[in-house]
Formats: C-alpha cells, sequence, structure tokens
C-alpha cells in the first residue's frame, strides 16, 4: 500500500509462567494500542485497538502488523465500531497483517464496520499461519446509519480476507459491495438483511461435528447463520441479520461454542461502549 499515514505493530511474547505479554509496540496515529489485561487463567492477553479520532476519514492509509511468537495467546478486538466517514474526495485503505506462530492462539473479533454515505472504503486482512497455530477471526459489515436513513448509501465497501497455512492460500474471502450499481435484496446479496458477518476458525485436529453443533444453537428472530468445513481443520461461519444487537448476541454464542470447542474454555464477556 501507499505510506500508511497511522500504523500499529505489536509482537506478543509467552512468558515462562504461561503470560502472554507485548514484547514490542509500535504506532502512529490514529492507531493506538491499550495495554493488555488479562481475563482467562491461561494468560490470554486482552488487547483493545484503537483509533482516537473517531472514525476513518478519505485519504487514511491505516496498516496493522501483529505478529504471535510461538505459544502465545491473545484475544484482540476494538471497543466500538468503526465508521467510514463521507468521502468527497478519494477512499480510505485499511490493511491488517497476522502472522501466528506455532502453538499460539489469536482471537481477533473487531466490533462492526459502519460505512457511512458516500463513503469508499478498500479493507485488506491477511492471516499467515504455521500449520500448529490456531485462529478465531470475525469480520461485519452494516448497511450503514440506518437510523439516519443511510442504507446502503456509501459508494462502496471492499473485503478481502486471505488464510495462509504453512505458506499455502487455504482462504480468499473477497466481497466488493457497490450499493449504487447492484441490487443488495437479490439472492447471493443481501437479500432484504442490512448487515452481514463471517468468522474463520482454523485448529489442528479440530472436531468436524463443530457446525453440526452450532447449527444448534438457538435462532434468534431476524437472524440466520449456516457454518461448513472448507479443509479438515478450517471452518466458516456466515451471518445475516437486521438488528446488530441480535447478531452480536448469535456471534458471541458461536464463539462460545468454538473457544469450548476448539479451546476448553467458555467466552467471556468483554466491556465495550
Amino acid at each position: 500500500m501507499e505510506r500508511p499515514t497511522g500504523k500499529l505493530e505489536l509482537d506478543f511474547r509467552r512468558r515462562e509462567d504461561g503470560k502472554t505479554y507485548v514484547a514490542r509496540q509500535y504506532f502512529k496515529l490514529p492507531l493506538q494500542v491499550m495495554p493488555p489485561f488479562y481475563q482467562d487463567d491461561d494468560g490470554t492477553a486482552f488487547v483493545y485497538l484503537l483509533n482516537p479520532s473517531g472514525g476513518i476519514l478519505q485519504h487514511d492509509r491505516l496498516m496493522t502488523e501483529i505478529r504471535m511468537e510461538e505459544g502465545s495467546r491473545a484475544l484482540i478486538t476494538t471497543p466500538s465500531n468503526n465508521k467510514f466517514y463521507r468521502m468527497d474526495e478519494g477512499h480510505a485503505k485499511v490493511v491488517s497483517r497476522f502472522t501466528v506462530k506455532a502453538g499460539a492462539v489469536l482471537e481477533y473479533l473487531p466490533e462492526h464496520n459502519v460505512p457511512f454515505a458516500q463513503s469508499k472504503t478498500y479493507q485488506e486482512t491477511d492471516f499467515y499461519l504455521d500449520p500448529g497455530a490456531v485462529l478465531i477471526a470475525s469480520d461485519m459489515v452494516t448497511a450503514g446509519r440506518v437510523s439516519r436513513g443511510e442504507q446502503f448509501q456509501y459508494d462502496l465497501y471492499s473485503a478481502r480476507t486471505r488464510i495462509y497455512v504453512d505458506g499455502k492460500l487455504k482462504v480468499y474471502d473477497n466481497s466488493r459491495i457497490e450499493p449504487g450499481g447492484m441490487d443488495m435484496e437479490s439472492v447471493g446479496m443481501m437479500e432484504g438483511y442490512l448487515t452481514n458477518g463471517t468468522i474463520y476458525a482454523y485448529a489442528p485436529g479440530m472436531s468436524q461435528e463443530i457446525p453440526k453443533k452450532l447449527r444448534q444453537l438457538p435462532r434468534k428472530e431476524g437472524i440466520c447463520f449456516s457454518a461448513g468445513m472448507i479443509e479438515e481443520d478450517l471452518m466458516i461461519v456466515r451471518f445475516l441479520g437486521d438488528d446488530i444487537i441480535a447478531l452480536q448476541e448469535t456471534i458471541f454464542a458461536v464463539w462460545g461454542e468454538l473457544r469450548t470447542s476448539i479451546l476448553g474454555k467458555p467466552a467471556v464477556r468483554i466491556r465495550k461502549y
């Protein structure tokens, strides 16, 4: 990408006592990070990524690079939704790259993206995993500020997610939404829903029964989702919904099942907003 206007670099390392800490950090505003806190008993570092400017503007070029050393564990999230403001000229680009070494666990669960009217955004997220790594990651985008009548009034929202395992590309998820030239209610698009999301999960020896367990979770009104194995150790869950609170609760329930089945521990409520 072009020279970043904001940059964040983090290296996570595991101590001998099992606690993960930030071994190296660098940030250039408008990207920032809070010190880690701990809610699990296994030393997982919980970290908030911040953008104190309040949102993403035209001409922003934001780069995040996070490295998980062998055996480290981190849960990375954001304290609130990511706002993409109106862009009269130009566009914004957000690039995130994660390297997860053997035995490391990364849970990357940012809040949903909200493209404002006349915004134009390119998002790229790449995960580079060792075969013995574990990944649970999510991505979600809404129709915009629906309460202000801005339903699908953004110009462009492009999101690419790539997952590499042992250097081999396993997932290339390419979503490009241009509401002005698309029928957003058609089959294969939003089909009348306002929000869509995805959870990606990779873990060696993942139980093939997990998708079945997820499909048996209680369904909230107005929310639909489906789960399926892509390969023996790789699974994707897709979501559609209108009520963002109900969708967040559904994603929390799915995350809870994944945490229990893959990591042997339940999900925990993370204080936000």
